[in-house]
Parts: structure tokens; sequence; C-alpha cells
């Protein structure tokens, strides 16, 4: 997440280039941990330009696609095993209790946000994000993914909490995660119509794919193949019982801010 709260100081350069930087974040337990960096650069009468650079705190560890999408999702199968168990929970297993992170999972079948959330209810624990399938390798295809076997990890569309500006684009209402209290209706819409003006205002790579999904995402409706969750370790730790998860990843991890 760009945290958006803070107006950055802009430097403006001898050519009139506008240049600022932002803080990158990720919600773990009730802490805004720093990731790395945006830099935005807007040169006189030029094009809007930026890039992230992550704060990676491990030597030589490269941040990796947390979610998969199997391939019996594309054939509109149920995932009946667990091919590739993973050591997450043996790592949350061995942490103590004084402590929150962040929990990565995939999906055995597509769900709805709604369903994930109900899902996760039981727990206390909040989602943070969701990998949404929008037709990729069914309805088109991709010009960059990788697989491994049945396996599939792909650029995606991300349904996270929704972030609204007022006409003078000021910041006026954000959320930091889902909440069934709220619904996820009103997250939804903001995920379509943030698709609808990049594709209609932005060139960018890969905005064909994006009408793509855009195209499949208002044909048939957003559909979730993975999420993000934070938490207590003990909690994180129950998700383990719900057969509908699978393919855990280990996050980050900080000591205990939970209310």
């Amino acid at each position: 997440m760009v945290d958006k709260r803070s107006l950055p100081l802009v430097e403006v350069t001898p050519f009139l280039t506008q240049k600022a930087n932002l803080k990158v974040y990720k919600n773990v337990g009730e802490w805004q941990v720093i990731a790395g960096e945006l830099h935005v650069k807007k040169q006189l009468g030029g094009e809007l330009t930026y890039s992230i650079e992550e704060l990676n705190p491990y030597l030589n560890r490269e941040a990796i696609n947390p979610f998969i999408l199997h391939s019996a999702l594309l054939e509109g199968r149920k995932i009946k095993d667990d091919p590739h168990p993973t050591d997450a929970m043996d790592q949350l297993g061995k942490l103590e209790d004084g402590n929150v992170a962040e929990l990565f999972f995939s999906l055995r079948t597509l769900r709805s946000p709604e369903e994930v959330l109900e899902l996760l209810s039981d727990y206390d624990v909040k989602a943070t994000s969701m990998a949404v399938f929008a037709g990729e390798l069914k309805d088109f295809k991709l010009s960059t993914y990788s697989s491994s076997g049945a396996d599939y990890m792909i650029p995606h569309l991300t349904l996270r909490p929704m972030v609204q500006f007022g006409d003078n684009h000021s910041l006026s209402l954000w959320h930091t995660f889902f909440s069934m209290d709220d619904g996820i209706t009103d997250h939804v819409k903001q995920l379509i119509a943030d698709v609808e003006w990049m594709t209609d205002n932005i060139k960018y790579n890969g905005v064909d794919e994006d009408k793509q999904r855009l195209a499949y995402l208002k044909k048939n409706g957003v559909q979730v193949y993975g999420a993000s969750v934070t938490g207590p370790v003990r909690e994180l730790e129950k998700l383990k019982e719900e057969s509908e998860f699978w393919e855990f990843h280990l996050g980050r991890i900080e000591v205990w801010n939970w209310s």
C-alpha cells in the first residue's frame, strides 16, 4: 500500500520537473511496516512516471508471487489434494504467542470475496487483499507468467480495501482491512472503476491484457483464488483447519500489536 495520508514534499528541479517520494507499506498486525518507497516524476508538459523501490530485509531473497492458480480452477474443478505442502505452518508453530504476522493462502475453488470473508469470520484475523481471477489463461493468453506442473503464478488484479479521493484530489476515505460488517460491494466497485480509468486514460505495458480482464469481470463478476491476512500467530495457525485453504506462505512477522 502507498501512504496517501501524508502529503509528500514535492521537489521542483531547475528544468521544472516535479519529483516526490512516498512510503510503501504493508499491514502486519496493526503495524504499518515500511516495505519500500514510491518515486514519482512529472516533467513540464510531459507524462507522469513512477517506480517502486522495494525494501527487502533479507539478502539474496527475491520476492515471489505467493498465490497459486491451479489448472483445476481453469477447468472448473476443485483441487482435491495438496501436492505441494509448505512449511509455513511449521514456522508459525515455532513462534511465541506475542507475535503477529501476515499469511498468504490460495483457494481450492474460485470464490466470491464475500465467501472468503465468511470463511475467515470465525478467526481473529483481518483480510488485507485478494488475488482476482479475471480470465487469465482461460479466456485469453498472457504475455508473461510462470508455471510448475499444474500450478500457475500469474500477474493478476488485486482487490484491496477501498480508497477514495475528493473533488480536489485530497484523500477523503480509506479502509485498512476488509470488514464483514461493511460488506465488500463498494470495494469491488472501486476495483472496476480503477481499471476502467486506467485502461481509458493511461498507456502502459499490459493495458491490452487489462482491457480483457475488465471485460471478463463485467461479464462474470469478481471471483478470487487467494488472499492475504494478518493477525496473531496462534489465530493464523488455525487457518490450516479450513479445507478450502491451501499453499500457505508466511510473510512479515512483528511483535504484538493487536486490539
